[in-house]
């Protein structure tokens, strides 16, 4: 019986790696790519390079704001300029809710961007970071493996617009809002081909359906851990003193050889690397954040306002900015302890928190401990920290890249640690026990960013040289079993 399992175990590990072998050695090759290739983004850093294409807001004679129902609780606001022209971005919760972009001109709704605006935003950033290049639309496109994410959902179709330029730019420019939601470059797209979309199977066709691409992730990755644990025991089991020679030694030649000696030395990393990637997607509700943390940032928020509350505020804001010597790009709403702020966004990069009047609101020490006795809740007692460089939770590279940023830890919550934009007083992350889970279970796993820079690239090159070692003679192997008609042979007779 003991034999027959141990045939069937041997026999089950290679059948396996001819399935997932191929895979998991693109995954291996990717992630290598990955170290230094990011996939694409309109930030890097601490850097927004769509609002710093916007063009500075320049309001109508006469602004009219849209009709809302007067009881309706406001989601979200934001002032900005589409192209050349000013709008308001809005959406509203109640028994007639709904969202929509508004010309501040006319307060009509703009159903759709053609073309020639799209073309018109893509102008107007190109001049804004000083590019040169002369804007063309590609092409109107529902996805591509660049606007695959449920975050582009909202936007489409998108315009590709090529800014023909010497970075071989691509900006996608929502036909629902104008807003570029997407930049790529030449060098970007390359990478990302060869990195982060066959590492993620970003692919257009798959990532559409985001529950089974979800499932096609978590079910591959569990079936490479299962596989990975079964050839460390048959590695081990086969690594055995032999009675000829009365040494350790291995039973296979050539690949099959390589394969056992890789996978002795670097199997555990295998595994290490692909149970990462499996708790990546926090499968099954597992390393999710729970529900005390959206109690909590619900409290910050307070009582929703309703657009007969916002509008007056929104009124004087707009009042304010029309009389400001200085450029404004930007005007969101912000809703905190049961009423409105404002937040301004200038056209050097920085940022102003105004009240509702119009006034400045900063997001000082009298703000913060208010913001952290409704985080924590009754009872609690918060810590206050002003960081200015990273903590084990926060840190470049995973939850944000901006400093400084105010913490707020409240111990009665499992020690959980708000982080909060020091100007607009917004929550950035949150590191409750789901949080701190997956930062250990597939950050420090997957990316060994407990490791500093550059040790770090030093020590995940070996690693990822070695992994990938083990699943490229495992995938040799199986082409090699396929290629004899699927013949098993050297299985242990005992």
């Amino acid at each position: 019986m003991k034999a027959r399992v141990v045939r069937f175990a041997f026999a089950l590990h290679r059948w396996m790696g001819v399935i997932l072998g191929l895979l998991m050695l693109m995954w291996c090759l990717s992630g290598i790519v990955m170290i230094w290739a990011p996939y694409p983004s309109t930030t890097l850093g601490s850097r927004d390079f769509r609002i710093e294409g916007l063009a500075p807001i320049a309001l109508p004679e006469r602004v009219v704001l849209p009709e809302v129902p007067e009881a309706a609780t406001l989601s979200s606001a934001r002032v900005e300029m589409l192209g050349d022209r000013p709008v308001i971005a809005l959406a509203w919760q109640g028994e007639q809710g709904g969202r929509g972009l508004f010309d501040l001109s006319t307060a009509r709704k703009i159903e759709n961007i053609g073309e020639a605006e799209a073309l018109k935003v893509a102008q107007v950033y190109v001049a804004r970071h000083g590019i040169e290049g002369a804007p063309s639309v590609k092409r109107l496109a529902e996805r591509d493996e660049f606007t695959v994410a449920g975050y582009f959902n909202s936007g489409r179709p998108y315009y590709e617009v090529r800014l023909n330029d010497a970075d071989e730019t691509m900006l996608y420019v929502a036909s629902t809002t104008g807003e570029v939601r997407q930049r790529t470059t030449g060098s970007l797209r390359l990478t990302s081909w060869l990195g982060a979309i066959p590492h993620w199977l970003y692919f257009a066709e798959l990532r559409k359906d985001a529950a089974l691409w979800g499932q096609v992730i978590i079910w591959t990755s569990l079936a490479g851990c299962f596989l990975t644990v079964l050839g460390l025991f048959v590695g081990i089991r086969q690594f055995r003193r032999r009675h000829s020679t009365n040494r350790l030694a291995s039973p296979y030649r050539g690949a099959k050889f390589w394969h056992h000696m890789t996978g002795l030395v670097f199997g555990v990393l295998v595994l290490t690397f692909t149970f990462s990637g499996f708790a990546s997607m926090q499968p099954w509700g597992w390393l999710e954040s729970g529900p005390r943390v959206g109690e909590a940032v619900d409290r910050l928020a307070g009582k929703p306002s309703t657009w007969a509350d916002v509008r007056p505020a929104l009124e004087a804001q707009l009042g304010t900015l029309r009389a400001a010597s200085i450029e404004t790009v930007q005007l969101s709403y912000s809703q905190k302890d049961g009423g409105p702020f404002f937040i301004r966004r200038l056209a050097d990069g920085s940022r102003q928190r105004l009240a509702a009047s119009g006034q400045p609101a900063p997001f000082d020490a009298a703000a913060q401990h208010r913001a952290a006795s409704l985080l924590a809740g009754e009872g609690a007692t918060p810590v206050i920290d002003l960081m200015t460089r990273a903590d084990t939770f926060y840190y470049p590279g995973a939850a944000a890249s901006d400093f400084p940023v105010v913490r707020i830890t409240v111990p009665e919550m499992e020690d959980t640690r708000f982080y909060l934009d020091p100007v607009t007083g917004d929550v950035r992350f949150v590191a409750d026990p789901g949080a701190r889970g997956f930062r250990w279970w597939h950050m420090a796993l997957h990316t060994f960013d407990v490791i500093g820079s550059p040790i770090r690239e030093i020590v995940i090159l070996l690693a990822m040289l070695g992994v990938t070692a083990v699943c490229a003679f495992g995938a040799w192997i199986g082409i090699r079993k396929l290629a004899r008609g699927g013949k098993l042979d050297n299985l242990p007779e005992n």
